[in-house]
């Protein structure tokens, strides 16, 4: 509330003089200059510094505040993404750097008392790849239906997830690794100090995020650290275990990995090799990320927190696409390596897991894993949805079976929902498509501003408080409530096994 009291006087300042939202903002650290937007209803704010640059000292740091400007900050630009797998600072050097804290502010506010609802959102890519100013996430179109829409850059691979001892020792909070989460947990923090002076509302807050990034938005549920800095989420195509029951890393499981990683390149100490360069690092240290349980960050596994009703008590929306699978390639070879995962996975479960998902020869093996990680996916999303609808929270699930024209190879894969959430028109797109897209945008905008997603010439979206036939909206060529329950009972029924199994392996809290 502190932060708040203090933001009042330029609010006030601001909606005094100026009865529409002007190109120039004075933010907490200086002003700001932005320009009309893809959608002539929006303007658009780019590069605008949330962290002080994560580079020299500040590599592997909590994120540091950022040195006030003065003048006008030209904010028309995009600043670059983070170092990641095809952006080597070498080779594109404008379009990726260390230096890479910045969002992105689409904002259709008329008057900066707007008070509108705010969506920031989280980017997928593996925690690997990704930025908050890709175009096929533009946030204009989402925008111009009434909200507030901010997209962020955070710390990738091992920039954003290195954890070493060492590390650990110079923190303040004794904790290492993860770095891209303290980058979220500040984008809030900036949120609710600035974004009223864009038109937004501080405690209208919603998180979204797809794949790794609702696997972020489930993290951020279940750390402290977030508490009332958001008010709502949203999570497609992942929650706080990923994509498998699995424990989460410890912070001595990613230490040990740490000091491996760093005694194979050779430097004798963390000072040490924060003097290599972005591009040696990249070069040698360019992994996928891994939130660990810190005791910072995370107090204990997300699953314990979850399972316990530890986690915030807000309202959410979350859903899966019906051929997640084929976006990443062949999954397993053969008979053999299917059997290998049924008994690595699911240990005591193996044969029924290999019942349902049968293969009797190779070339169907590949069918059957797909299959098995689609149906695992949308029972994960139900899951999260249940420990909120439980609690008496706003919860809704829907599932998307729409095929993208010219994806009929992939189906309704992951990411594919992502153009109809954004609205982003496709010159291939019929008139079901269009329909689809304003549907959903309008969904995910009524969700964000009052926790419901239904209005006044929307197919009704039921809360979700069971499995029950009925209970999820279906995404499709049409969008209506299923009418069959996908996936089965049979199959939610094992996952429900497998993941108490998976709980019996916790200690309890």
């Amino acid at each position: 509330m502190r932060k708040f009291l203090l933001m009042l006087p330029w609010f006030l300042f601001a909606s005094h003089l100026m009865a529409q939202l002007p190109a120039t903002i004075l933010t907490h650290d200086g002003f700001v200059s932005g320009a009309v937007s893809n959608n002539p209803a929006v303007m658009v704010f780019k590069g605008l510094p949330y962290a002080a640059p994560p580079v020299g000292a500040n590599r592997w740091r909590e994120p540091q505040p950022v040195a006030a400007w003065s003048g006008v900050r030209d904010a028309t630009k995009f600043a670059p993404r983070c170092v990641q797998r095809g952006f080597a600072p070498g080779a594109e050097q404008e379009l990726s750097s260390e230096d890479c804290l910045y969002l992105n502010i689409w904002t259709p506010a008329q008057t900066q008392t707007a008070l509108l609802p705010v969506i920031v959102w989280i980017h997928g890519g593996g925690f690997f790849g990704g930025a908050g100013s890709l175009a096929s996430t533009d946030g204009s179109n989402l925008a111009s239906k009434g909200a507030v829409v901010i997209g962020i850059n955070y710390r990738l691979g091992s920039f954003g997830f290195l954890a070493h001892p060492q590390l650990t020792a110079e923190s303040p909070n004794h904790s290492s690794g993860n770095y891209a989460m303290l980058d979220m947990v500040q984008v809030l923090t900036w949120v609710y100090d600035n974004v009223a002076v864009f038109g937004g509302d501080p405690v209208n807050v919603t998180i979204m995020g797809e794949s790794a990034g609702a696997q972020a938005v489930g993290a951020l549920l279940a750390s402290p650290l977030s508490a009332g800095l958001f008010h709502h989420a949203i999570m497609q195509s992942s929650s706080w275990l990923g994509l498998s029951i699995s424990k989460q890393a410890t912070l001595a499981e990613r230490e040990k990995a740490g000091v491996e990683q760093v005694t194979k390149f050779g430097a004798a100490s963390i000072t040490d090799l924060r003097q290599a360069s972005a591009q040696q690092i990249f070069d040698n240290f360019n992994t996928g990320g891994s939130i660990n349980v810190d005791g910072y960050f995370l107090k204990a596994d997300a699953t314990q927190i979850f399972s316990s009703n530890k986690q915030h008590p807000v309202d959410v929306l979350i859903g899966s696409n019906r051929d997640e699978a084929n976006f990443f390639g062949p999954g397993l070879e053969n008979v053999a390596a299917l059997r290998e995962y049924a008994n690595n996975r699911f240990g005591a479960l193996a044969e029924q897991f290999l019942t349902l998902y049968p293969a009797s020869n190779d070339q169907a093996v590949n069918a059957a894993y797909k299959q098995a990680f689609n149906d695992e996916t949308a029972w994960f999303m139900r899951r999260t949805a249940l420990y909120q609808g439980e609690r008496g929270l706003g919860s809704y699930v829907y599932f998307f079976t729409h095929v993208p024209p010219g994806q009929e190879t992939r189906g309704a894969t992951h990411v594919a929902e992502l153009a109809y959430v954004f609205n982003q028109q496709q010159e291939k797109w019929t008139e079901v498509d269009r329909l689809l897209a304003d549907q959903m945008s309008s969904y995910w905008i009524n969700f964000a501003t009052r926790s419901n997603p239904n209005a006044a010439g929307l197919p009704v979206w039921p809360a979700f408080r069971s499995n029950s036939v009925g209970s999820v909206l279906v995404l499709g060529d049409e969008v209506a409530t299923e009418t069959a329950q996908v996936p089965s009972a049979k199959v939610l029924e094992f996952f429900d096994a497998a993941y108490a199994q998976h709980l019996e392996s916790l200690p309890e809290l």
